[in-house]
């Protein structure tokens, strides 16, 4: 009996041993467990955290021939509201790997109620399109040539400049558009705004115009849509008279009459110079005179300018003393 109390002695002493070496072991592991099991529980959060974005992107039309008919009433673009992880979110808006369409298929000429649809987008997110339905109208495509006709305000031109030849680097555009748009334009127009008092050669690239029997645009087509427009402006002729100033020079005027045989003078040409010339200035010289003298004076202008007449006939009579 000694023996085996001993032996259970010894053998509970080494299972409590043995006991306590386990529980030493095992409790790092299981705080380890618990942080990794927090970290699973974080990222499982994060991976399912909610974002909603509002994007824009265009719209595409399918199941019909653009080149045969034209489409009315799709927008161009459309806002679509996305909703689901924040990953999926923002992967989708800034890939913008999805369309939003409207299928068109199967459908005649005339107007239709079409639902937009969207396709290529992540099945685990949710959408909603700023607009569902559109109305549209389908009509077989027309086009008509026209010849560009070149317009301008010509009273911003400046008093006194002309206008040579205007150019254009389009001179022909296609009208592209429903029959009925085509038929009631009139014109294609480049027209360019041109601000007040113009003095030099403009150059402008504007968009053509298509305009109907009122001038009024027309909502069609053009292509090509621009057109560079030279309008050439330069000081154009003119004529005007000024007054002739006698300038005695070389003694006393106030002992002399002088008198010329015209007092104004009429100067023709660049309408810019001759608009900067008020008078003209015609020396006369007194030296020597001591009977009445006439003298035959040329009348001075500057290059670029005639006058008429070309001189005068100067008078220059000594007073009585």
């Amino acid at each position: 009996m000694n023996r085996q109390k001993l032996f259970y002695l010894v053998f509970s002493l080494i299972m409590a041993i043995l006991l306590a070496a386990y529980v030493d072991g095992t409790t790092p592991s299981k705080t380890t467990k618990v942080s990794d099991t927090k970290q699973n529980v974080a990222g499982i959060v994060g991976i399912g955290m909610q974002k909603t974005i509002t994007t824009t992107v265009p719209v595409q039309l399918s199941g019909i021939d653009m080149n045969e008919y034209i489409v009315t009433g799709v927008p161009e673009m459309l806002d679509v509201k996305l909703t689901g992880s924040s990953a999926l979110v923002t992967t989708a808006v800034n890939t913008k790997n999805f369309q939003v369409y409207a299928n068109l298929k199967g459908l005649s000429e005339g107007p239709h109620k079409i639902t937009l649809k969207v396709s290529g987008l992540n099945k685990d997110l949710a959408y909603k399109l700023s607009q569902e339905t559109v109305d549209v109208n389908i009509y077989r495509r027309a086009v008509k040539n026209f010849d560009v006709q070149t317009t301008y305000n010509k009273t911003a031109i400046a008093a006194g400049y002309e206008v040579g030849d205007v150019t254009s680097s389009v001179t022909s555009a296609q009208v592209i558009g429903s029959p009925k748009a085509v038929a009631s334009v009139a014109k294609v127009v480049a027209n360019v705004q041109l601000d007040s008092n113009v003095k030099s050669t403009i150059s402008k690239k504007v968009n053509l115009q298509a305009l109907d029997i009122n001038g009024n645009v027309v909502n069609v087509t053009i292509s090509p849509a621009e057109a560079y427009v030279k309008i050439p402006v330069t000081a154009g002729k003119g004529a005007k008279q000024i007054p002739i100033n006698l300038k005695p020079k070389n003694g006393d005027s106030s002992q002399f009459t002088v008198t010329a045989d015209v007092n104004e003078a009429k100067i023709s040409g660049d309408a810019e110079q001759i608009s900067r010339i008020k008078s003209i200035d015609v020396p006369v010289d007194l030296s020597n005179i001591n009977v009445e003298t006439m003298q035959n004076l040329k009348l001075p202008v500057p290059d670029g300018v005639s006058i008429d007449p070309g001189s005068i006939v100067v008078t220059i009579t000594p007073n009585a003393s």
